[in-house]
């Protein structure tokens, strides 16, 4: 493992740490986090920036897990429950999972695929029993019916994204190409995973950077996995890939307090840090945290631009200390 992807991961140790503290404080005294919805809201977060640090670095076994610690604090967060020893049993078992996955990884045990697989089969029963007991818990074990006509429907739709995509690439066709990605989240069949991979699906398309040979396979093959899942009622296993996800690039500027490059600018048009000497341009919002700019770095930047800004910050603290 070369040195820079070593430091990069040392970045996100160190920020998953703190997450899994905060859901294992939470998860000790999870009677009394139901009462202040503020608490509980608090581990949902945790989950999901563990999960979304892991994607970025295709950690698929701590994503997977993650992903599904997270969909069970988002069950209390939209039905509050009376937490048994039953409840905060579960909770825990899958916790430990993604704990030992971390500390794994700090002691340099690679993530391998087979190892990641085998995690995810051994703990999926558990989170299954976990968000069926808390559905029940709650009154809530009948899930949303699939809209008539369902598995149908998206077929039909991903052929003439098919054929688009097989023709010339111009705006006009991509912006076809985003209404049928808005036909197929109208078909809401209840799944919010669903959702989220027809936005992100929408953001590849509208990616200039991203061509038809590149999006072709892993739109079509996602959206119909997904679809073949929700119709299994196996719709808590949809789950965008990181392939779509680096495809979709960064979110939109208006939704995070930190905007990456987008993909048409040059690194190199422009110094990400102003010399000391001139007028800085418009400043953008970063948090006070170091750690917490690390996280969102890592979060929105590919392991290239990651590289650059390394490189450039230490240019700079070269030059202050001359």
């Amino acid at each position: 493992m070369d040195a820079e992807k070593q430091r990069v991961l040392g970045f996100f140790i160190e920020g998953a740490r703190e997450h899994l503290d905060t859901i294992e404080r939470g998860l000790l005294n999870l009677q009394a986090a139901m009462a202040d919805p503020e608490q509980v809201n608090e581990l949902f977060r945790a989950a999901h920036s563990v999960k979304g640090d892991a994607a970025m670095l295709s950690l698929n076994g701590i994503h997977k897990v993650a992903h599904r610690l997270e969909d069970c604090f988002k069950i209390l967060q939209e039905n509050p429950v009376r937490i048994d020893q039953q409840v905060e049993s579960l909770f825990l078992r899958g916790f430990d999972t993604l704990h030992e996955l971390v500390e794994k990884l700090q002691m340099g045990e690679g993530e391998s695929d087979s190892d990641g697989q085998k995690v995810i089969a051994e703990v999926e029963p558990v989170f299954q029993q976990l968000q069926d007991y808390l559905k029940h818990l709650s009154g809530g074990g009948e899930e949303k019916a699939i809209p008539p006509g369902f598995d149908s429907k998206v077929t039909t739709t991903l052929k003439k994204m098919l054929q688009i995509l097989r023709a010339e690439d111009n705006r006009g066709e991509r912006q076809k190409l985003t209404l049928l990605c808005d036909q197929l989240a109208q078909l809401d069949p209840g799944v919010e995973a669903w959702q989220t991979l027809l936005s992100l699906s929408k953001r590849a398309v509208l990616n200039p950077q991203a061509s038809y040979k590149a999006l072709a396979p892993i739109l079509i093959k996602e959206i119909k996995q997904a679809s073949t899942l929700i119709v299994a009622n196996k719709g808590h296993e949809v789950d965008p890939s990181p392939n779509l996800r680096k495809l979709a690039g960064p979110e939109p500027a208006a939704s995070r307090s930190v905007q990456a490059p987008t993909a048409t600018q040059t690194p190199t048009a422009q110094p990400a840090i102003a010399p000391p000497s001139e007028t800085p341009t418009p400043a953008v919002l970063l948090p006070e945290d170091p750690k917490e700019i690390v996280r969102l770095l890592i979060q929105q930047l590919d392991r290239k631009k990651l590289v650059a800004v390394a490189q450039m910050l230490v240019r700079y603290i070269k030059q202050v200390k001359a």
